[in-house]
């Protein structure tokens, strides 16, 4: 059986803080480009929660901005 102590463990991506909600941010707006662009990946499609820490009333409150940044061609759908 192997020491633990020497294996590397990961990080925990479940306890990330989110980074909305240490602003206290109420809305999150379609038209502010770097707060959407942490939160898109290469190919145009928006990172999982647990990846970027959001919490979901945020997470779903950048959704709706990604598809109206989308919509009113800020962002690409797809690349």
């Amino acid at each position: 059986m192997a020491n633990t102590t020497s294996q590397k463990k990961r990080p925990d991506l479940r306890t990330k803080e989110c980074p909305f909600c240490e602003k206290n941010t109420q809305y999150i707006d379609w038209k502010d480009y770097p707060t959407l662009k942490p939160h898109i990946d290469y190919f145009g499609a928006i990172r999982r929660r647990f990846l970027t820490g959001t919490c979901l009333h945020h997470q779903k409150m950048l959704r709706l901005a990604v598809e109206r940044a989308r919509f009113m061609g800020m962002l690409a759908y797809r690349k």
